[in-house]
C-alpha cells in the first residue's frame, strides 16, 4: 500500500518549526471555486497509508 511519503500533496515540515516532529508534515491540496483558486492543509506523517486524493510523486 502507498504512503503519503510517496505522495505529492506531502511536504514535510523542516526542523526548525515549532510544529516538528520526524516523519511529520502537511498534506497540501490546491482546490478552486467561483473566487480564485485556495491550498488547503492537512497535518499527516510520512508513514500514513495513503488517501483517495493520493497522486504519486515523481521526485522520489
Amino acid at each position: 500500500m502507498a504512503t503519503c511519503a510517496e505522495c505529492s500533496f506531502f511536504f514535510q515540515i523542516p526542523e526548525n518549526y515549532s510544529d516538528h516532529e520526524p516523519g511529520k508534515g502537511d498534506c497540501v491540496t490546491e482546490k478552486k471555486d467561483e473566487k480564485g483558486k485556495y491550498w488547503l492543509s492537512k497535518p499527516t506523517f510520512a508513514d500514513s497509508a495513503s488517501c483517495a486524493k493520493f497522486n504519486k510523486s515523481v521526485n522520489l
